[in-house]
């Protein structure tokens, strides 16, 4: 009776401990299915690093896209970015109106380990970025390469559950040439938003 009564207490700790990710080893029968990718849901901001941009367009944006992620190896990932940030502002003479969208793609490799229910991760990659911005001088179209940093974390909601909420932050090295000098593209970026694991 005394050590049925000791489980009937520890039966919602467990339960408790069990979705907050905290399950002490041996106490689930099974270990949790080992993830092999994501599809990513993302919103965030993004701030152009080039002064001129911001003279034009104010500071920051919304930035939203889809992201996906491989396993390589059992700390290593691959991933897939798609986003798009649409900007209006006002030229700085004329102040007639001008249209920006950005377009960025960017794939890299990152490490991630868990911690907890927490599952930090850092990386390196390459960036690809399309760029249009219209007014009535005319239409520009072009593109830039360059590279990126990123870094964030998963929260692990119970370790069967396939749908994690995450954050990130991300630094990008972007310059497109423009007539005899750059536009510098790159910028910080932050956000988060739920991926699905498969």
């Amino acid at each position: 009776m005394k050590r049925r009564g000791r489980n009937a207490r520890l039966g919602p700790l467990l339960a408790v401990l069990a979705v907050l990710g905290f399950v002490p080893p041996g106490v689930e029968a099974q270990d949790a299915p080992r993830r092999q990718g994501t599809v990513e849901f993302f919103y965030g901001g993004y701030s152009v690093a080039d002064p001129l941009f911001d003279t034009v367009y104010q500071p920051g944006g919304a930035i939203q896209g889809l992201g996906f992620t491989a396993a390589l190896l059992p700390h290593v990932d691959f991933y897939f970015d798609l986003k798009a940030m649409a900007k209006n502002g006002l030229l700085s003479h004329s102040q007639e109106k001008t249209t920006f969208v950005l377009i960025p793609l960017s794939l890299g490799i990152r490490g991630s380990f868990a911690v907890a229910f927490l599952r930090p991760f850092a990386g390196a990659g390459f960036d690809y970025y399309a760029f249009v911005e219209t007014n009535p001088i005319g239409t520009v179209v072009d593109k830039a390469t360059g590279w990126h940093l990123v870094g964030g974390v998963y929260v692990q909601i119970g370790k069967r559950f396939p749908i994690l909420p995450f954050f990130r932050i991300k630094q990008a090295f972007v310059k497109s040439a423009a007539g005899n000098g750059t536009i510098n593209l790159g910028g910080f970026e932050w956000g988060g938003g739920l991926a699905i694991a498969f």
